[in-house]
C-alpha cells in the first residue's frame, strides 16, 4: 500500500504540466488532480507488471566489449531475467554470440524458458 501511495504522489507530479493542457480545454485544477488520481490508479498496476514481471525477458547489452568468457571482443550480451531465471542481484557476466549460444543452450537444457534464441540464434 505504501508503494502504490507513493506512486500516486509521483503520479500527481505532472499535474502542473496536465492542468496547462486540461485548463484549455475548460477544466480546473481540482478536475485536472482527480484525473491524475484515476490514471495513477490505473498505470499503478500496468507498470507494476512492466517493471517487475518476471514474463517479461531483460537483457543487458554492450556495443562493444571484452567477453568475460573467452576474451573475444565483439558486441557482448547477458540475460539478466526470465520466467525462471533471475541474476538481478549477480555479478553481470557479458558474454559474445558463440558463448552466449552455448550458455542459452545450457540454460534451456536445465529448464530455464526464453521467448526464443534472441540475439544468439541458439535454439
Amino acid at each position: 500500500m505504501k508503494r502504490f501511495l507513493l506512486y500516486l504522489l509521483r503520479w500527481q507530479l505532472s499535474t502542473p504540466i496536465l492542468w496547462l493542457v486540461v485548463r484549455n480545454m475548460g477544466a480546473g485544477i481540482i478536475s485536472t488532480v482527480i484525473a491524475n488520481l484515476i490514471g495513477g490508479a490505473i498505470f499503478f498496476w500496468v507498470d507494476k507488471f512492466i517493471f517487475t514481471s518476471a514474463a517479461i525477458e531483460v537483457w543487458q547489452v554492450k556495443e562493444k566489449g571484452k567477453c568475460d568468457n573467452c576474451g573475444k571482443e565483439e558486441s557482448l550480451w547477458r540475460l539478466v531475467r526470465t520466467a525462471n531465471y533471475d541474476r538481478s542481484n549477480a555479478k553481470p557476466v557479458f558474454l559474445c554470440k558463440d558463448c552466449s549460444r552455448k550458455k542459452l543452450l545450457e540454460l534451456h537444457s536445465r529448464g530455464v524458458k526464453t521467448s526464443k534464441a534472441d540475439i544468439t540464434g541458439a535454439v
